[in-house]
């Protein structure tokens, strides 16, 4: 298997995850913004952090040309928590054409959230959003964990396999 893991990271949750999904594959890694031919790689795995509800940088996944044989993985990163179904398949839903969920295995591991290392941007909005919950988000938690990428490594394995 010759994989390659894409992957756009904003506060570094992202990046952790594909840094360790890499080693565990022997795959190669890189940004997905890097001008990249991924025709030699018969493993794509890409991943993005999720932002008020939305994959950033979920375009790439739809531009990059793939050929048929060519498998495809995505993972998210964000404060949903895994087992939260029906906000991971609204997440699906508003961020993925049809197509890429008929083609692509879809995971999502919680990421982390430090309030200080936030943009100015992303503090307002954060603000904003807590503001009108009725539970309030806790605006430093971290989940990011090396376990959480098992059921994609398993993925990745099972359908390489096959």
């Amino acid at each position: 298997m010759k994989a390659v893991v894409l992957y756009q990271s904003k506060y570094g949750s992202t990046k952790q995850y594909a840094e360790w999904i890499a080693k565990e594959l022997g795959a190669d890694i890189f940004p997905a913004n890097a001008c990249l031919d991924v025709s030699s790689y018969d493993t794509i795995i890409f991943g993005a952090p999720v932002f008020g509800g939305t994959v950033m940088g979920i375009a790439a996944v739809s531009n990059l040309p793939l050929s048929k044989e060519q498998r495809l993985f995505l993972f998210t990163v964000g404060l949903t928590a895994p087992d939260a179904e029906k906000n991971l398949e609204n997440l699906r839903e508003k961020n993925f054409s049809e197509a890429v969920v008929k083609r692509a295995e879809i995971f999502h591991f919680q990421g982390a959230l430090e309030y200080k290392k936030l943009t100015l941007h992303h503090k307002i909005l954060l603000k904003m959003i807590n503001s009108t919950m009725r539970n309030k988000l806790d605006l430093n938690q971290n989940h990011v964990a090396y376990e959480n990428i098992l059921p994609l490594i398993e993925a990745v394995g099972r359908d390489f396999d096959e």
